[in-house]
Order: structure tokens, then sequence, then C-alpha cells
């Protein structure tokens, strides 16, 4: 199905997340800074899919996240859900965001209340949100049990008496606890093992089937990113650098950062040798980003223009877009 056939579940627009900070200089004056997280940003979320959003640590793709569920308020731009600004609802209409829009977060084990059993935990939306009676919050809490893997006789248990994929199916059964149609993923499986991550982003396809999910999936593994995601959003330094579809990125990648996070990705041959180049540099602060393109400092193939002018993200045919002025 083409993009112009689907429709727009979210729309992020022009989005600027700052955060202001006192930095010393050499006097031990503290002046006032802003740190650009996220400094510009616009994509789309179509219902139905799995929109990857992938870049270094530091790149703001959790300020993202955290802003679409509204943890964090943006400085400037929109975010529009269901064509609507999300922060532009009165208390009833937020009320029914807060239920549609849910977060997995990153850390299957401070994401739980250790005091409260897993039943409650899971409950727990369903009580803030004065959601049935008490007889069909606990049928609802053992089907969504059911739902993600956990037996029934686990509902009394508490956090730390279960391992880290089943504390992040946990998670999951709370994250769906209100029936949402967004799920905001925030690298929910970059702290498992390896083998334990397959079962969880297996089981995290077979719930988009069966109840019609849309997921943000946030994460720097593209090796889980290429698994899961229809559309890959790359972002460096608040930055959208590239987008494309799954396929169309690993097959095609243009701009040099993505390139680079390719290149990055190990081969699981050990009898394959890959050449690697390295980036050169460090990322470079978000309180004093670069006047130009953001990656200039570390690209081989900046020029005077890259260091000066901002490159626009241009589509480069197919929904390909890349903010590259070597491929202007």
């Amino acid at each position: 199905m083409s993009e112009e056939q689907r429709s727009v579940l979210l729309s992020v627009r022009d989005l600027k997340v700052h955060y202001p900070v006192k930095v010393k200089n050499k006097g031990f004056m503290a002046q006032k800074k802003v740190v650009k997280a996220v400094d510009g940003i616009s994509f789309d979320i179509y219902e139905g899919e799995t929109l990857g959003l992938v870049g270094e640590s530091g790149c703001g793709k959790s300020t993202t996240g955290r802003a679409i569920v509204r943890l964090n308020r943006p400085t400037e731009g929109q975010i529009l859900y269901q064509g609507q600004d999300l922060f532009g609802y009165d208390k009833k209409g937020s009320e029914r965001l807060n239920r549609e829009i849910q977060i997995i977060f990153q850390d299957p084990y401070s994401s739980l209340d250790p005091r409260f059993t897993v039943g409650r935990s899971i409950a727990e939306p369903m009580v803030v949100h004065k959601w049935g009676t008490k007889k069909e919050r606990y049928d609802r809490v053992i089907q969504l049990m059911q739902e993600v893997g956990l037996r029934e006789d686990l509902y009394n248990r508490y956090p730390h008496e279960f391992s880290g994929g089943q504390r992040q199916r946990i998670g999951v059964a709370r994250a769906l606890a209100l029936n949402p149609k967004l799920l905001v993923c925030d690298e929910p499986v970059s702290a498992l093992d390896v083998s334990i991550q397959a079962q969880i982003l297996n089981l995290m396809q077979e719930l988009q089937q069966r109840f019609g999910l849309t997921y943000l999936f946030i994460s720097h593994n593209l090796s889980v990113v290429e698994h899961i995601c229809d559309r890959i959003v790359v972002m460096y330094l608040g930055h959208i650098v590239e987008q494309a579809s799954t396929d169309e990125l690993f097959q095609n990648p243009l701009h040099p950062y993505t390139q680079a996070l390719m290149n990055a990705v190990p081969i699981p041959d050990p009898d394959q040798r890959k050449e690697r180049e390295p980036l050169g540099g460090d990322v470079p602060s978000p309180v004093n980003p670069p006047e130009g393109c953001p990656f200039c400092t570390r690209c081989p193939n900046a020029t005077d223009r890259c260091r000066k002018e901002r490159p626009a993200l241009t589509d480069m045919g197919g929904g390909h877009l890349v903010s590259c002025h070597y491929h202007a």
C-alpha cells in the first residue's frame, strides 16, 4: 500500500525540544545556554506500521519519543495526533490520549514499582483511568498475561522474582491494558540478552497483527530495526539526516552517517571480516552545534558549503529523503 493510500496516525512538524542549562566559562561565571536536544524534525507515522527511529546515544530519539507521550513539552513545532495538536486537547481529550498513546521503557526493572505485584502493575493504568470493576480488571490482567506469555499463577509475584525478559513482557502487558493505538517503544530490548531480544520482538510483531497496533520503535541497534521496522528515520545531533523504507535504506544508504552506522553492524560469521573506516572526531555538543550540516565535523566528504549551510531534507525518489549537499 502506498503512503498516499495509508492513513496518517501521528505527524511531527518542525519539532524542537530545547533545555536551558548553565555553563561555566573561563572566568567561572555561569552563562545561560540551550541544549538543542531536538532541533526541527518532521515525519509521519502511518496506521499499522512500525517506524524506526535510530541514531547514536544523544541524538534526540528518546527525547522525541517522550515528547510524543507528552512527558516532554516541545519548545516549538507541533505533534498532531489524528490531525489535532497533542497539546491542544481539553481534559477529557487528554485522558483519551493517555489511553491511546502508551510507552514501553528501556529498562524493564526500573519501569516497574518494586512494591507492586505483577497483577497490580498491569492493572494500574485501568485503576488510574477508572476502567471497569475490580473483577473486570482482574480478568483483563489475566487475559493480558496470557497474551504476552506469562502464567496466571505469577499474578501475585513481585518484579525482582522475574528475569529481564519476563519483566519486559510485564511492561508490554501494562502498555496494552487500555487498548492503545500507538506504542512508543523506547529501546525495549536493548537491556536484554540476544536470545531474549528475539522472543520479545516476535511477541511485539504478533501483538501488532492481533490488535492492529502502530509502533514508533526507538533503537540504536540496526540489526533489530531491520527485523521489525517498515520505515526508518535516522537522527544525528537533533536532526533527521535520512529517511526511507527499511529495504531501501539497507540496500542504498546515502548519507555518510547512515553508511557509517551500517559499517558498524557486526557480521554474524567469524570467518568473514568487514573493512571498517571508523568515523573521526567526536559528536559536537548540542549546546554549540555546527553552523552548517550537523555532521560536517565528522564527515569525510565535508566541504566549505557543508560547514556554512545546513542541507535541506530532499526527496531522492520513492520517499527516500536525505539531508546532504553531496546528493542535492
